[in-house]
């Protein structure tokens, strides 16, 4: 038996062909239109999330400008408090101010304020404003002549301090 021909595809007539293209042309059109589509959705998502997290911001730190308004008073109150002259330390009246201090300094802590510890403290930059040096260990903090604070783990302001310029006090080389 001779082998059997196979029949050979009909042939499409111009317009299926015409459709047919027309038809992948509009499949790669909706393709690249769903593409751009969840594109725009993602940027939108990205735009919520930072606007979310701007916003978390405000509302943390929108305290900062008064807090750092208040600083000085808090500064003044304290050093007032170690100059109290001895027979007044255990007035009534003063008690009752460093009672009032104390309470202003935990509602300002309840609101995010915290005090750096900057003694002894190796010398940061971005905690530390250098306004001299002195005898002392290189680079650690000696003396601070202003309390620095933070702000819901931002630095407000940072400590006024001494540091250390690696030479040796008299004092200390004498004893050694």
């Amino acid at each position: 038996m001779p082998a059997a021909k196979k029949p050979e595809p009909a042939r499409e007539s111009p317009e299926v062909t015409k459709l047919r293209v027309e038809a992948d042309t509009l499949k790669k059109e909706a393709d690249r239109l769903k593409d751009i589509a969840g594109r725009a959705q993602a940027d939108l998502q990205n735009a919520k999330d930072r606007l979310e997290r701007e916003r978390q911001d405000v509302a943390k730190f929108a305290l900062a400008g008064a807090m750092t308004k208040m600083l000085p008073t808090l500064d003044n109150l304290q050093r007032a408090f170690t100059h109290l002259p001895e027979d007044l330390k255990n007035h009534e009246w003063v008690k009752g101010i460093v009672t009032i201090e104390s309470d202003l300094v935990r509602m300002l802590g309840d609101l995010g304020l915290k005090r750096m510890e900057s003694n002894g403290q190796t010398l940061d930059p971005t905690r530390h404003e250098v306004l001299q040096t002195g005898p002392g260990e290189q680079g650690k903090v000696i003396e601070s002549f202003e309390e620095g604070y933070e702000f819901n783990g931002r630095v407000l302001r940072p400590a006024k301090v001494r540091v250390g310029d690696g030479t040796v006090q008299a004092d200390q080389a004498a004893s050694s």
